[in-house]
């Protein structure tokens, strides 16, 4: 499920990088104040799945500043963890009921999973594309599908973690937790896919499988921050399983 919240201002406008749903007036009521941190983390996760749909395109494709470009929009999804966070701070302080104070940890581990995501992207595979424009070799076209292949497993994640994050759904918790053997076995495949590609008459061919390899094992890291976050939604009797 592609969640769709009220369009964003323009990139440049910096309001569009403020909290939409955070409001301080309704601290003093706990368990609207968590519902709006909700809406606001799903703001967030709307951010981050954009520089994940990005990610291919810009690595195997992109130029010098297509790949600024991804890392700068990382700024966004910080501005707006660091105010989720704040708020959430915030409301910690007020009366809660232990059904809400694990509401707002919940939340809290949300945010910080989808800013780890970010992180990622930002730090990780743009410094891979990066190596790839400047070295300057061509990820092959079969490579692209592995890759891209991967890559729409690990969106998938990614959706149902915010999916089950948005309606508190314990089914879609456990559809990404039990993607795991799943995503096992692409990157198996993907990973043999590689060693054959070594022995590819090309150049640079060294440097490719090395960058290949990490988008790969950085892609693998999204997929468990997703699970993460979706663990965060089940009851703990699952947890303790």
């Amino acid at each position: 499920m592609v969640l769709r919240l009220l369009p964003d201002r323009p990139e440049g406008d910096e309001e569009s990088v403020r909290a939409r749903y955070l409001d301080e007036q309704i601290l003093i009521t706990p368990a609207l104040a968590v519902d709006r941190a909700r809406l606001e983390v799903l703001h967030m996760g709307e951010r981050v799945r954009a520089m994940m749909t990005r990610v291919p395109p810009v690595l195997f494709e992109g130029e010098r500043e297509d790949l600024v470009e991804l890392r700068e929009m990382d700024q966004a999804v910080d501005l707006l963890h660091g105010q989720i966070v704040t708020y959430l701070g915030r409301l910690s302080r007020e009366e809660l009921t232990e059904e809400t104070s694990a509401e707002l940890v919940g939340i809290l581990e949300a945010a910080n999973d989808l800013e780890a995501i970010g992180d990622v992207i930002e730090t990780n595979l743009v410094s891979q594309g990066l190596e790839r424009n400047e070295v300057g070799f061509r990820v092959s076209p079969a490579t692209q599908t592995v890759l891209q292949n991967f890559h729409t497993l690990v969106l998938r994640a990614l959706d149902l973690s915010l999916q089950a994050v948005a309606q508190r759904s314990p089914k879609a918790a456990r559809a990404v937790i039990e993607m795991k053997d799943e995503v096992n076995r692409a990157i198996r495949s993907a990973s043999i896919h590689e060693v054959r590609r070594l022995v590819a008459d090309e150049p640079n061919r060294l440097e490719a499988y090395t960058v290949e390899v990490d988008i790969l094992r950085n892609l693998k890291r999204i997929y468990y921050f997703s699970k993460r976050m979706a663990r965060g939604v089940l009851p703990e009797v699952e947890l303790g399983e």
